[in-house]
């Protein structure tokens, strides 16, 4: 009796269940597998994005020229120096794993984005010797881009900013399509320099809390405190070119001074709010060479001739050919020492990206050129920086240049150039210290070019 029992009530659950599936067989597909139907659709995609969509699966390299002001020590109000850094970074970001990309709430796109590997490197007039600026290995410089709202361009006929050819960079566009294809141009100009529609201009904006290492003769620095460093891109990598408008693919350190902690936790330093900018050049070529020559001096009735040396960096807008060429001198580190300035001294190039611009040309024949350019220098004295209101021009021949070798790495790919040269002036410009007061008197420069670091 008891297993007739267990057998009747296993039927009517058999029978109940071919009941519902036959009624479920009779409805909508929608309606009786909704909720297995929604748990196997994939996440909505993205809204279109032109800076973004294009962006690939490996890291983005760019050479980076950055001028920082520095106090080494741990007063805040010591004496401060502007150092140039060159040198790749590498800057991983959106779709690499780890990086995300998100709609905010008022329409725009972001991306993660983050700087490692940095190899910068300066030259310190302070520490008399090089700087370098790398990544610490436990402090992240992470930060985003974010696409800004969208603008109509301007009634007549040019982009709101206007284009400004005082740019210290490279001008080699052609260059840079070739050697970077993830470049990713969005307010570029038509053939006919009418700006592009208003739906193709998608600047964005960059910021990256900046903490870095700094190795140096006196030991390392880093800072716990991010420097937060903003720019607004127009591509990525945001590299600035000659006719990028003003403003653009440049970034700005904020919110300094910030302190520099040697390996104890000890303040011993500090990023100085006097200057604190960077952006990505893209030459064709890069000269690096160790420059030997004399510096004349001139206060009142003295006059001295000061033995300099030490590293150039010189970027080119071409290799070695035919033909008319540009260059510009991005970095200058000459030490040498001066009685007449009381002590040793640093010749240096004046950084700037809006007025300040040591660039000339190169007439070739072969292997050979002349050339003629002009420099912007400040020197580094014991009591004061000294510089110039009009640059000294140079001229001579580079001699027998080629190139020999190439700066690697991931995307970027920059040939070395290595030759000899001699440049000279004869034509006099006035030091002045940071109170615009004259104190000495460059009469005469010459360089020699004798070999490639």
């Amino acid at each position: 009796m008891r297993n007739k029992t267990v057998l009747i009530f296993f039927g009517c659950v058999l029978a109940v269940a071919v009941a519902l599936a036959a009624e479920g067989a009779g409805k909508p597909a929608a309606e009786n597998g909704s909720s297995a139907a929604s748990a196997a659709t994939p996440a909505p995609a993205m809204p279109p994005s032109p800076l973004f969509d294009r962006l690939g699966t490996q890291p983005d390299v760019i050479y980076l020229i950055a001028n920082s002001s520095v106090v080494f020590g741990p007063d805040p109000h010591g004496r401060s120096e502007e150092i140039t850094f060159l040198g790749p970074v590498t800057v991983p970001k959106w779709p690499m794993p780890g990086y995300g990309r998100r709609v905010l709430p008022d329409g725009r796109q972001q991306i993660d984005i983050e700087l490692t590997q940095s190899e910068l490197t300066g030259e310190s007039y302070v520490l008399n010797g090089p700087v370098v600026l790398g990544e610490h290995p436990d402090l992240r410089s992470l930060g985003t881009i974010t696409e800004r709202p969208r603008t109509a361009p301007a009634s007549n006929g040019t982009s709101a900013d206007n284009n400004n050819n005082n740019n210290k960079d490279s001008n080699n566009k052609d260059n840079a399509a070739a050697a970077t294809p993830a470049v990713t141009p969005v307010a570029s100009k038509n053939p006919a320099g009418a700006p592009q529609a208003a739906s193709e201009e998608v600047p964005a904006d960059f910021v990256v809390e900046r903490k870095v290492l700094l190795t140096t003769a006196k030991g390392i620095l880093y800072n716990e405190t991010a420097v937060p460093v903003r720019g607004r891109i127009d591509a990525i990598p945001p590299v600035k070119f000659e006719g990028t408008p003003t403003g653009v693919n440049v970034f700005r350190g904020m919110e300094l001074p910030v302190a520099l902690l040697d390996r104890e936790g000890n303040v011993n330093g500090w990023f100085y709010s006097k200057a604190h900018m960077a952006y990505a050049v893209l030459p064709a070529a890069i000269e690096r060479s160790f420059i030997k020559g004399t510096v004349q001096l001139k206060s009142g009735d003295k006059t001295e001739n000061v033995e300099v040396s030490g590293p150039a960096e010189i970027h080119h807008q071409s290799v070695p050919g035919s033909g008319e060429t540009t260059m510009e001198v991005m970095m200058l580190a000459l030490r040498g020492h001066s009685q007449l300035l009381g002590g040793d001294i640093m010749v240096t190039e004046t950084f700037g990206d809006r007025d300040h611009f040591s660039r000339g040309q190169l007439n070739w024949q072969g292997a050979n050129a002349d050339s003629k350019f002009d420099l912007f220098v400040d020197v580094y004295t014991p009591s004061a920086k000294l510089s110039t209101k009009q640059p000294l021009t140079l001229a001579g021949q580079l001699v027998d240049c080629k190139i020999n070798g190439h700066l690697e790495k991931g995307k970027l790919n920059l040939p070395l150039l290595s030759g000899k040269a001699q440049f000279t002036t004869n034509a006099a410009q006035l030091l002045y210290d940071e109170s615009e007061k004259p104190v000495v008197e460059v009469g005469k420069l010459q360089l020699n070019v004798a070999e490639r670091m």
